[in-house]
């Protein structure tokens, strides 16, 4: 090769390096900028997903293509998935169930992606979000329950058909609690350290308030969020005494301080309660044909966590309230 061939080739390797590094430092910093808050994360969002949802967002910016929409995509994809995976015809329908669960996830990042880079925000994209999510694991569960149906270990079928009803209510009843607990307190941490971007953090009582207000149609989506808001408070009472002070006396930087302290190693707590590690487990238990275990791991497992997160919480409230 000669010396000119050569010296053209390493400039053109270079020149590609610099180029792929400059697009690498720009999408990290997209990732970055569409992020809630950095340290509440789940390692596998952090590094996989976020930077995967960020080339469907910024497609979705340049179509112009709203949140909403973007969330229904997850919706759907997660469904379809659980779909293919209640069918239980072979390994290649499971992995291809697998994969559009798995751009559900990616789908699910996005659309929170698409509202902050935009300022999109909406009371009902919030809303959208959370019955999307339940819409993807309705289908996960009853696909588990629906390959389960024909392989009962007992004489009678009919006793095992009733226990994989009672399980997947009871393990979906239980999905909601742990759902609605780590978004709560996920957004607690983001208002104590006075994060504003994405911070959804609401008030139950000034929902109720704005819901007396509305008029006609505008009361439907306003009476969902105050009972989702008001199943969340419900299960943590003296956080809401620490909130009623804060709101009456305001807060003040040896507070929020206090909490950051103890909320910063509890929020990453949250993250075992979230889709990627519940999901990984269902889905690995189908591909395997574990699904009762799928189950199961969401009752004796998660529930517990869920159990621990709220009294550390709940006392990190009460240990805090003589300080507003």
């Amino acid at each position: 090769m000669s010396p000119k061939i050569n010296r053209n080739l390493k400039g053109n390797l270079q020149n590609a390096k610099h180029s792929v590094r400059d697009n690498l430092q720009a999408g990290r910093a997209d990732v970055l900028a569409a992020r809630k808050c950095e340290n509440i994360n789940d390692p596998i969002d952090t590094y996989i997903v976020d930077y995967v949802a960020m080339v469907f967002s910024k497609l979705c910016i340049v179509l112009h293509i709203i949140p909403n929409v973007v969330t229904m995509f997850s919706g759907l994809s997660g469904v379809a998935g659980g779909v293919l995976l209640a069918l239980d015809r072979s390994l290649g329908l499971d992995i291809l169930g697998a994969v559009l669960v798995f751009l559900s996830a990616v789908f699910d990042a996005s659309d929170g992606q698409v509202a902050r880079l935009t300022k999109h925000y909406s009371r009902i994209g919030r809303m959208l979000d959370g019955l999307s999510d339940s819409s993807v694991y309705i289908s996960l569960y009853a696909a588990c329950i629906i390959r389960l149906w024909g392989r009962s270990p007992l004489g009678n079928a009919t006793v095992w058909h009733i226990g994989l009803i009672v399980l997947g209510l009871a393990t979906y009843w239980f999905y909601v609690a742990q759902c609605q607990l780590p978004d709560y307190f996920k957004n607690l941490h983001m208002y104590m350290i006075d994060n504003s971007k994405g911070n959804e953090l609401s008030r139950a009582a000034h929902i109720r308030a704005e819901l007396s207000a509305a008029k006609g149609f505008a009361r439907v989506p306003l009476f969902g969020y105050w009972l989702y808001t008001r199943a969340q408070e419900y299960r943590a009472p003296h956080t809401q005494k620490l909130l009623d002070a804060i709101e009456r006396r305001g807060k003040n930087e040896a507070l929020c301080d206090a909490f950051y302290a103890k909320s910063r190693r509890l929020v990453k707590l949250t993250n075992l309660l979230t889709f990627n590690l519940r999901t990984i487990v269902l889905l690995a238990c189908m591909l395997l044909h574990w699904e009762l275990i799928g189950l199961l791991f969401g009752l004796f497992v998660l529930e517990p966590i869920r159990l621990i997160l709220l009294q550390r919480y709940e006392k990190l409230s009460r240990d805090l309230f003589s300080m507003v």
